[in-house]
């Protein structure tokens, strides 16, 4: 009887271990990948500041799946100047899209916008937004171009 009892727990003991390496082989294939900001929770990696207002979040994405919380994109750019994660861990930048508060977008797929009459967590005075339809990056040139062809012929 000691020896069924023993085989048993053997193999309760093997089959534990082997769902926890599964698990873990499992865990390992996910992708690192931004996560949703948490308002008045989160708290910025560089100015400890709490993440007080959705337009101007940003996140850095290590190759961990760690993620590193900023409460504008000016203070993810300062933290990547003396960086406490060396570059080669570092898998994605994300800024939120100040159009589109509830929208994180690849930061080095932003267009930015720097004004002194924006008034931002840091005073870094910057705002990310999405290209496209509602954002396009445009010259002088542009500007006229886009002028002249709604004013018509």
């Amino acid at each position: 009887m000691a020896a069924a009892s023993r085989a048993h727990r053997e193999r309760v003991t093997v089959r534990g271990l082997v769902v926890a390496l599964a698990a873990a082989g499992a865990a390992a294939c996910v992708t690192p990948a931004p996560r949703p900001l948490v308002l008045g929770a989160d708290v910025c990696t560089q100015c400890h500041m709490t993440f007080a207002d959705p337009r101007f979040g940003a996140e850095l994405v290590t190759t961990t799946g760690k993620v590193l919380v900023f409460d504008d994109a000016g203070c993810l750019a300062t933290y990547l100047i003396d960086p406490a994660e060396p570059s080669e861990r570092w898998h994605s930048m994300w800024v939120m899209d100040y159009l589109r508060p509830d929208s994180l977008i690849p930061a080095d797929q932003a267009i930015f916008l720097r004004s002194d009459s924006l008034r931002t967590p840091m005073d870094h005075r910057l705002v990310a937004v999405t290209p496209g339809p509602g954002a396009e990056r445009l010259d002088w040139a542009g500007v006229r171009e886009r002028v002249r062809a709604r004013a018509g012929p």
